[in-house]
């Protein structure tokens, strides 16, 4: 990201780098204006005090020292009782090393409050990985335009990931073919050469079925399943349960439509599948 500011050090524009070699100067929507959020008149700079009932949205500003008093006092008395009734939900900030996992770790665990996961948008995904590759790690984006069948399940990548769509048209004027499974119609989906609007939760049974036909038809790698995977045999059986037919029910998607993506996605490998952490 390149900062332009004026005389006074005051930021007045942020833009891309076009040096970088994934972003080629663009930025996603989320930090473009970000100057515009620094400076906004309406952003909160100091401690508030609500004076009135939730969500009446009544506060008056204090002192910082008011502030740090009033939530320290609140704390001890809430660790002197139970200090795991103290939940210490957060994320990554900016996903620097202090914000993102430095002082607020040291000082909760001294506290003794309540363990939580801290990834708390992407744990699904990141075990799923670590069970299918061994770590949580994703496809080079740089790659994805020699996908011959590209697969979006729950996610709307113009929206949230805006530089892999880049390389995922690139992929397209190849031959490359768009498909996009989500319960909504997203910008994604309409851009995509095909959207499959999916019953919402049903995405687990969608995996079995397609599974189920891979299985069925033979359409899998088995020397690499021999080679480097566990668990097949107790698999199989389970998928048994997934037929296309009762798939349809669950999903709402047609039996045709399942076997076809099936084949489809079997059929031109290399392909690309960018799944949603939240499945």
């Amino acid at each position: 990201m390149l900062v332009e500011v004026d005389d006074t050090g005051r930021a007045v524009r942020v833009k891309g780098d076009p040096a970088n070699p994934y972003t080629h100067g663009g930025l996603c929507v989320k930090v473009a204006h970000y100057e515009k959020r620094t400076y906004h008149q309406d952003r909160l700079l100091y401690p508030m005090k609500r004076t009135g009932k939730k969500g009446d949205g009544r506060f008056t500003r204090i002192s910082w020292d008011e502030a740090l008093d009033t939530i320290c006092s609140r704390l001890k008395a809430i660790a002197a009782d139970n200090p795991q009734s103290i939940l210490p939900y957060s994320y990554a900030g900016t996903m620097g090393q202090l914000q993102g996992s430095s002082m607020d770790r040291r000082f909760f665990h001294r506290l003794g409050a309540s363990l939580l996961d801290r990834t708390i948008c992407s744990t699904a995904g990141m075990f799923g990985m670590r069970y299918t590759v061994g770590a949580s790690v994703g496809t080079n984006p740089e790659t994805v335009d020699q996908a011959k069948y590209i697969l979006i399940w729950g996610s709307n990548i113009i929206t949230s990931n805006i530089h892999l769509w880049r390389y995922i048209l690139k992929a397209r004027s190849r031959g490359a073919k768009i498909v996009t499974i989500d319960p909504l119609r997203t910008k994604t989906g309409e851009q995509s050469d095909e959207h499959i609007a999916i019953m919402p939760g049903t995405d687990g049974a969608l995996a079995l079925g397609m599974m189920h036909i891979i299985v069925r038809d033979g359409l899998q790698d088995q020397d690499y399943i021999d080679r480097y995977t566990l668990g097949f045999a107790q698999l199989k059986p389970r998928l048994e349960e997934y037929p296309p037919s009762r798939v349809s029910e669950i999903t709402g998607i047609p039996q045709d439509t399942i076997e076809r993506i099936t084949h489809e996605y079997a059929a031109n490998q290399p392909s690309f599948i960018r799944v949603n952490y939240g499945l």
